[in-house]
């Protein structure tokens, strides 16, 4: 959450003014969200590469605070930082808390949950709210560097080994390619999902929440429920709600909480697609994300609506129904090391993944 806000904010502020330019401003905030994004799969790869997940999470808070503390005036040079700090502590924190999920979704959805906020944080104090000092934030960013830590001397020993993928290559490949289509589906439909809505301030303040809400419980349900059934029912409840809203709150806003219930599910999948991966697995969806929104971000975009929302959501749920199917028909058994029995040391970049 402070992160995605610290990062948002400092861009926000410092992009050009809508009536200046409006190609210098649009371009401005998508080279951030390109490289924040986008950056994550090229990023991840190098991480797991090296085996520096702690380390590429300091160095992302680092970065995110620099960003903040260069100035609205240093142009795109707090684009550069935010979008690197920001892709850098997502990859790396993403890994560890992949690595240490034991395959289970919900400890995915604790993690991007709080990001939603973060977002929506951003959103408002970059643009709406821009007299407010930016920082206090400096001691929230100051306090995660020590969660980090906390976290890296708390669980290294407990972090399990990862398997070998179980899946045979071609088998994997298009599971991957299937979760990677059925995410940047997604992505375009939740980016235009709300456009018949009145942009007001309480949209500002309850779109977050709900996707908060629907990514924080959707991974406890879809480890309670399964994963095939949690992701086929919320898609297909959320579906006619997203596409009919025609801007009623509270159609859209359901629709939104449901939509996003199968993020903590597409991540964890990804993992068990290259389990000896996640900081790759975690980069690759991410960039899914950014590819699925561009249609609607570039001037003149396609932003669909109505029947055409229902097609697209109606695809990428069948589109993720058969990529689960495949990857879990006939799965083995799987044992688990517990902390005791693992011998895996962790420093902030170690050789033996």
């Amino acid at each position: 959450m402070v992160i995605d806000a610290v990062s948002v904010t400092a861009v926000l502020r410092a992009a050009p003014p809508k009536d200046s330019i409006v190609a210098s401003a649009l371009v401005f905030v998508l080279a951030y969200d390109i490289l924040a994004f986008a950056g994550q799969a090229p990023l991840g790869w190098l991480i797991d590469r090296i085996d520096c997940r702690r380390g590429a999470t300091l160095v992302g808070v680092v970065l995110a605070g620099l960003g903040l503390l260069v100035g609205p005036l240093a142009g795109y040079a707090v684009v550069l930082l935010a979008s690197l700090g920001n892709a850098l502590f997502h990859v790396g924190a993403g890994a560890m808390v992949l690595a240490g999920s034991q395959e289970r979704a919900a400890p995915a959805g604790i993690f991007v949950a709080p990001g939603a906020l973060g977002l929506g944080m951003g959103i408002l104090f970059g643009r709406r709210f821009v007299t407010v000092p930016s920082w206090p934030a400096l001691f929230a960013l100051a306090a995660a560097v020590a969660i980090v830590l906390a976290v890296a001397m708390r669980t290294s020993a407990a972090e399990p080994s990862a398997p070998p993928s179980r899946l045979p290559m071609h088998t994997a490949v298009g599971v991957a390619l299937l979760l990677f289509i059925s995410v940047g589906v997604r992505s375009l439909v939740g980016t235009v999902g709300c456009d018949a809505c009145d942009k007001t301030l309480f949209l500002a303040i309850a779109l977050p929440v709900a996707a908060f809400a629907g990514k924080l419980v959707g991974g406890f349900l879809a480890d309670h429920f399964g994963w095939v059934d949690l992701a086929t029912v919320a898609l297909l409840a959320s579906s006619p709600l997203l596409a009919f809203s025609r801007g009623d709150l509270w159609l859209a806003l359901p629709g939104m909480l449901l939509f996003q219930m199968t993020m903590p599910v597409t991540l964890t999948a990804m993992l068990r697609v290259i389990p000896a991966r996640p900081a790759f697995a975690f980069g690759i969806l991410c960039l899914a994300l950014i590819a699925g929104a561009m249609p609607a971000y570039v001037p003149d975009g396609w932003r669909p609506q109505g029947v055409t929302i229902l097609g697209l959501t109606l695809g990428s749920t069948a589109i993720l129904f058969v990529a689960l199917r495949a990857l879990l028909a006939k799965r083995p058994a799987r044992s688990v090391a517990t902390p005791i029995e693992s011998s895996t040391v962790s420093t902030y970049c170690r050789g033996n993944p």
